[in-house]
């Protein structure tokens, strides 16, 4: 076999990289980031901007434990596939 059939070969079967499913957790673990840290700003403001008004916190617990289960999973894949690499 020569050697352009050959690149040919290992260009059709592909080099692999990165999974979907590792992508789309990487996603979801932002996402969740993201939901924490606005909500966080978001009560902070409030908090701090009203002045006269008095302001509660409604926190709910299946929001928080969904979105840190993101957040963790996203984490443990991304400590797993760094380990992985060495």
């Amino acid at each position: 076999m020569s050697r352009t059939a050959q690149k040919e070969k290992e260009r059709a079967t592909g080099t692999g990289g990165t999974p979907i499913w590792v992508w789309l957790v990487y996603i979801l673990g932002g996402l969740g980031a993201a939901v924490f840290a606005f909500s966080g700003l978001f009560t902070l403001g409030a908090f701090v901007l009203a002045n006269d008004v008095p302001v509660g916190a409604d926190v709910s617990t299946p929001a928080i434990v969904l979105w840190g289960a993101l957040i963790v999973v996203a984490v443990v894949t991304w400590i797993l596939r760094r380990r992985s690499r060495r």
